[in-house]
């Protein structure tokens, strides 16, 4: 088994300056963004990452562990627990999955890395979730504007995720 990548933590993302980080996980995988050479990580990315083995992440000195990965992620975003399992699903079916943050979805996902644009917006709804139409007609629009498909992602109270395309139908 290869020796796990070093990264640091740095806020709500961890980095790592290595080549041979950049080249295994940004090059042949598609992980994180190159900001000034450095590869910076979400901490979705990083949780699923050191989860595999792949990666450890350092807070100074002191090696955190996948749940106090995940409880940072928590203090931020309490949909982090859903995002998390549909991240790890998608990646686990081969797609690459980025931030939809700029089209008001939670992720856009290639199928083949990302040699093509998106062909996916997907929203993360936790299935006890109250929303109006307009939540969804509003993402659907936009998804529609930069021609992709729009999906649902649910997640139940089981950790099980449900995916749901919702598309216009012309009359």
């Amino acid at each position: 088994m290869k020796e796990p990548l070093e990264f640091y933590l740095s806020g709500d993302r961890v980095f790592s300056g290595r080549e041979k980080a950049i080249n295994q996980l940004y090059n042949k995988r598609y992980f994180g963004r190159i900001i000034n050479g450095k590869l910076f990580l979400s901490l979705l990315e990083a949780a699923y990452l050191v989860e595999r083995g792949k990666i450890t992440v350092l807070d100074g000195e002191r090696e955190l562990s996948f749940e106090e990965i995940m409880e940072l992620g928590r203090r931020n975003d309490e949909l982090f627990d859903a995002k998390y399992l549909v991240y790890k699903d998608l990646r686990d079916r081969g797609y690459t999955v980025k931030s939809a943050l700029k089209f008001g979805s939670h992720f856009r996902v290639y199928r083949r890395g990302m040699d093509e644009h998106s062909q996916w917006l997907v929203w993360v709804v936790p299935e006890n979730l109250r929303f109006s139409p307009s939540d969804i007609t509003a993402r659907v629009r936009v998804a529609h504007g930069v021609r992709k498909n729009m999906v649902m992602a649910v997640v139940d109270d089981d950790g099980d995720v449900v995916y749901y395309k919702v598309e216009w139908v012309k009359f």
